[in-house]
């Protein structure tokens, strides 16, 4: 018997030796799976916050604000985050139009999208993502290139 064991009194010492068995093997048959992308950014309220925090500064910024004036903020805050969401392999319902659709006629420019990216970049670390996360997320948002430039 344990020397631990020993030390309990006899009825919580036979629950013990009983449950003991059945906790190794839960622990044993556990999945060692890695945190998702999502997990590692902090899940849906710090993904929410850095959508919301991202869009704020992208209104006011005169580098970005040309392409958010009169949008519906509510939207592009719960957009950002629902295309945080999908790329970093969340749980989120699809929602609106794919964004190259839904930014198709801002004709946004290199240099918009940069300041933009920027923001973000600067919103995830305010949000203390660890920097493999922040990281892994742009390459996910990262535009395809055409031509050598961002579309």
């Amino acid at each position: 018997m344990s020397p631990v064991l020993s030390l309990l009194p006899s009825a919580k010492r036979r629950f013990a030796a009983a449950a003991l068995p059945v906790l190794l093997a839960a622990c044993a048959s556990a999945p060692d799976t890695p945190p998702s992308l999502y997990e590692r950014l902090g899940g849906a309220p710090r993904v929410d916050l850095v959508a919301a925090r991202t869009v704020d500064r992208a209104v006011a910024d005169p580098r970005t604000r040309r392409g958010f004036e009169g949008a519906p903020l509510a939207t592009l805050k719960k957009g950002l985050a629902w295309q945080m969401c999908q790329v970093a392999g969340g749980d989120c319902a699809p929602e609106g139009e794919a964004m190259a659709d839904a930014h198709k006629h801002l004709q946004v420019t290199d240099a918009e999208f940069d300041a933009l990216v920027t923001l973000l970049r600067q919103e995830l670390d305010r949000a203390h993502v660890p920097p493999s996360a922040k990281n892994e997320l742009l390459r996910h948002l990262a535009p395809p290139k055409q031509g050598g430039v961002a579309r």
